[in-house]
């Protein structure tokens, strides 16, 4: 049977395929360091394991409404200043996205990706069918330029995903770049998707959100910020006309969130433990990004990571050719930097969400690579 033709312009992820390979790897007898996953090391802290118990004992076992339960919906809209009518949880951050880009992406419409990007965001695109326009960024420090935003607007252009903290660079725009992009986008009727899941995750300055503008839809969860990945809640703002339209998906998509999760998330949210819990892994996290950071920039042109915990070095010649050698010789897995956009060719991503143990090693065998030894 063939597959839909929805799908025809859509590979498996290189990024699981890496995970694959890894896996592989491993089962072989081969010591493999991954620096390829985008997820934190830690497990969920155990205040919120017990408080998802608790809440399952207390009976948070059956549906929600579709829109999340009162309490994390309340406690999202007090830490983002909206009203909690703008807010809906959804079954995961990738959910919402999803969600989004079926709800506002017409078919034959110009979708804008900065590049470089999440991935999965020209999946959505090619999944509905509509025309993807990339603007480069790598002379920007990785940062939109509204300007060349502006050579690109017409009336076609149903929507612009952004995403900072980014990933794969780990920067973030300043409030007059986000400002400036809603502002253009709202000129041409455009949708802007914010994609804030790491706006937890930051070092040098804190990420502006996009939060309460009308044409924004803000992107986000905990999978990121609480290390919840198998939890699966996250969330979307937006006006309630746009959450109405997201609605449609939702309810025969995701349906709801788990509830004992929602309100494990909930109480922690509200009584500050949230807090804490990010405070911890983002101490780790930037010891891990000045020390990683030190070690590249001596090998190679890199900007340094302001959020997530990811970095973006520049390597010399093609970043599949280097990502192969280097696990093949040194047993260190890299995600190759073609599948975040245009223009990535000499590029890799490293995830520093590992122990530094795996990091000082890591960061040993890949200078001993790019050396030639």
């Amino acid at each position: 049977m063939n597959e839909a033709s929805r799908l025809s312009q859509i590979s498996t992820s290189l990024i699981r395929r890496m995970f694959e390979i890894v896996e592989k790897a491993k089962r072989e007898g081969k010591e493999v360091i991954n620096l390829s996953i985008g997820e934190p090391d830690f497990r969920t802290d155990d205040e919120i394991i017990e408080r998802a118990c608790a809440a399952m004992r207390d009976g948070f076992t059956h549906y929600t409404s579709n829109f999340g339960i009162p309490e994390l919906r309340q406690a999202i809209a007090e830490r983002y200043g909206v009203d909690d009518r703008n807010v809906m949880v959804t079954a995961g951050a990738s959910e919402a996205l999803l969600n989004a880009s079926l709800a506002f992406i017409d078919e034959r419409s110009k979708v804008i990706i900065p590049s470089p990007n999440f991935l999965s965001y020209f999946v959505y695109a090619k999944m509905c069918k509509a025309k993807i326009v990339q603007i480069r960024t790598h002379e920007n420090g990785f940062v939109v330029d509204p300007d060349k935003l502006n050579e690109v607007m017409d009336r076609e252009v149903s929507m612009i995903f952004l995403n900072y903290p980014n990933n794969p660079t780990g920067v973030i725009a300043d409030e007059k770049t986000l400002k400036a992009v809603v502002e253009i986008a709202r000129d041409y009727d455009a949708i802007v998707i914010s994609d804030e899941i790491y706006d937890q995750i930051y070092y040098d300055r804190k990420p502006i959100s996009l939060a309460g503008y009308e044409n924004v839809v803000v992107v986000n969860g905990f999978s990121k910020s609480l290390a919840m990945t198998g939890w699966r809640i996250g969330f979307v703002i937006a006006g309630e006309d746009l959450l109405d339209s997201m609605l449609k998906v939702h309810q025969v998509n995701g349906v709801c969130a788990p509830a004992f999760a929602q309100k494990a998330v909930a109480e922690v949210l509200a009584d500050g433990t949230a807090d804490r819990i990010a405070k911890k892994m983002v101490d780790e996290f930037r010891r891990r990004r000045d020390f990683v950071y030190s070690k590249l920039k001596e090998l190679f042109e890199v900007v340094k990571p302001e959020g997530a915990f990811y970095i973006f070095p520049r390597i010399e010649g093609n970043c599949m050719e280097f990502v192969e050698k280097l696990l093949l010789e040194k047993g260190v897995a890299l995600t190759p930097g073609t599948p975040f956009g245009e223009g990535n060719e000499s590029y890799v991503r490293i995830s520093y969400a590992t122990s530094m143990e795996n990091l000082k090693v890591a960061m040993e065998r890949i200078e001993e690579f790019a050396h030639g030894d």
